[in-house]
């Protein structure tokens, strides 16, 4: 089995890897997973390839999931998975996207280029086997992972309420940079408290996630994807980022992640009028997704 990866996820709490005493032979082919929680029925699995240390883009991938039974795997559906590519990454370099619309690229290259994204159902929770088979050139691949299927979510889950929370927002601190660690901050994503947004009726996308402080590379990208959508839909839609930890501080969540349960990020939420989740994205999420599941949400809302 190939060890279970976390690239765009990052748990609440990360133990140090220990220390190599020796050079670390070439790495195999791996499957790594930016999702982490997956539950009974359909779920939006997304992942990245990766061979000898390097990010492989745009191969052809295929997705198998297996019933464990006893000390055998039957295989019970196959899905192929679509490489999306990360519209805020321009030749090679994260396309930082300022308030003022104004956009620069930063001056070190990324190898986070895209993700893998395939729909797959689990019928019953409980321990699953993955099988992922991918091609680029002429070279052929496979991995093989366990993941586990729950039937519920601590998290809000789609075609539920999301709850009424006060997150601080702009007027709330002295400094933008209190409740937000993007460079630069951005006034338009903290206008709004979520009860607010629901009390008014108003659709939202709420992002969660601390640029500044993840672990996992795509913290930041995430919220440049959403900004890229508020100059088309910022009249219609709130737009709200909330980070992870209490301001000044590594060790605390913030009153609102804690009310809301996560236990991982990035996360972004579509929200309808009514409060409630219309659809959820964990890890890296492209423009292309975020935007499909807010145009469902618009042709419902009135005006």
């Amino acid at each position: 089995m190939v060890a279970l990866g976390l690239l765009a996820v990052c748990p609440a709490q990360r133990d140090r890897p220990a220390a190599q005493v020796a050079p670390p032979a070439p790495d195999p082919f791996q499957v790594l997973l930016t999702t982490s929680e997956l539950l009974v029925g359909e779920n939006r699995l997304a992942f990245a390839l990766m061979k000898d240390g390097r990010l492989l883009a745009d191969a052809r991938a295929v997705v198998r999931v297996y019933a464990i039974e006893g000390e055998d795997a039957r295989l019970v559906a196959e899905t192929p998975a679509r490489y999306h590519r990360l519209e805020v990454i321009e030749q090679g370099k994260l396309v930082h996207i300022h308030p003022d619309g104004t956009r620069h690229a930063h001056g070190d290259a990324t190898d986070v280029q895209g993700i893998y994204v395939a729909q797959v159902a689990f019928p019953r929770a409980g321990t699953w086997g993955l099988e992922v088979l991918a091609q680029w050139g002429n070279a052929v691949e496979s991995a093989r992972l366990s993941v586990s299927a729950v039937a519920a979510s601590p998290t809000p889950m789609v075609g539920t309420p999301v709850p009424r929370s006060r997150n601080r927002i702009a007027s709330d601190v002295r400094e933008l940079q209190q409740i937000d660690s993007s460079d630069p901050p951005d006034p338009r994503l903290h206008q709004t408290r979520i009860a607010d947004a629901i009390a008014q009726g108003k659709p939202q996308v709420i992002v969660f996630a601390t640029p500044k402080y993840c672990a996992s590379r795509v913290c930041g990208p995430v919220v440049d994807v959403v900004r890229t959508l508020i100059p088309v839909y910022g009249d219609r839609v709130v737009f709200i980022h909330e980070e992870i930890w209490e301001s000044g501080s590594l060790q605390k969540f913030s009153p609102t992640v804690e009310e809301w349960n996560l236990r991982s990020e990035p996360w972004i939420f579509v929200v309808d009028g009514q409060g409630i989740v219309r659809a959820r994205f964990e890890g890296l999420t492209t423009r292309r997704e975020l935007e499909a599941a807010l145009r469902l949400v618009l042709r419902g809302t009135p005006g």
